[in-house]
């Protein structure tokens, strides 16, 4: 329950600073921001909008409001997610007019790394891309179903009413019971 809570809390601040991770992440470890960054600009925002939209669908549920923790299917699916997106962000190869492709994980490990760095980012998009589409239909599966729950719910209630099964009315102008209060209103003449 202490993860789905974190991760609960977690859930609008990550849709703001994973993006910024990814476009600017390789910058924290000295890598220059050159040609990738055109692209970014483009695609980054795609992945703030799809991430706010999966994850109002996450809260928009009243059981996750009201519990403040996310399933354990949504505890799963925004892992994976978020940990592909910091992948993204680290593994991302980007270069500059004269100077050799690098991203964060070659300034760690060393320059002859940059094919695997591809390599891994490559995982990381397309991990990120199904982690994502797998949260935004869960999450919408999730919804329908509680939402379908409660209208039954409701709807059985309204039944049970219509029905008279809600017990007894009292006779008019009688009191309700015993030992109820009556409160009584004469009209002035």
């Amino acid at each position: 329950m202490v993860l789905r809570r974190v991760l609960y809390r977690l859930l609008w601040p990550a849709v703001v600073v994973l993006p910024l991770w990814v476009l600017l992440g390789r910058a924290a470890f000295g890598v220059p921001l050159g040609a990738q960054v055109l692209g970014q600009i483009v695609l980054v925002p795609l992945l703030f909008v799809a991430q706010a939209g999966a994850v109002g669908v996450v809260v928009a549920r009243r059981s996750v409001r009201r519990a403040r923790a996310v399933s354990w299917l949504d505890a799963g699916l925004l892992l994976l997610t978020w940990l592909a997106q910091l992948a993204l962000g680290f593994f991302l190869v980007d270069s500059v007019a004269g100077s050799r492709p690098a991203s964060a994980f070659t300034q760690l490990a060393g320059d002859g790394r940059v094919d695997l760095s591809t390599a891994l980012f490559a995982v990381s998009a397309v991990l990120t891309i199904l982690g994502g589409l797998g949260l935004a239909v869960a999450a919408v599966r999730q919804f329908v179903r509680e939402a379908r729950g409660r209208v039954a719910a409701s709807l059985a209630d309204l039944d049970r009413l219509a029905s008279g099964a809600a017990g007894p009315t009292p006779p008019r102008g009688g009191p309700a019971s015993d030992d109820a209060p009556v409160i009584t209103i004469t009209p002035r003449s």
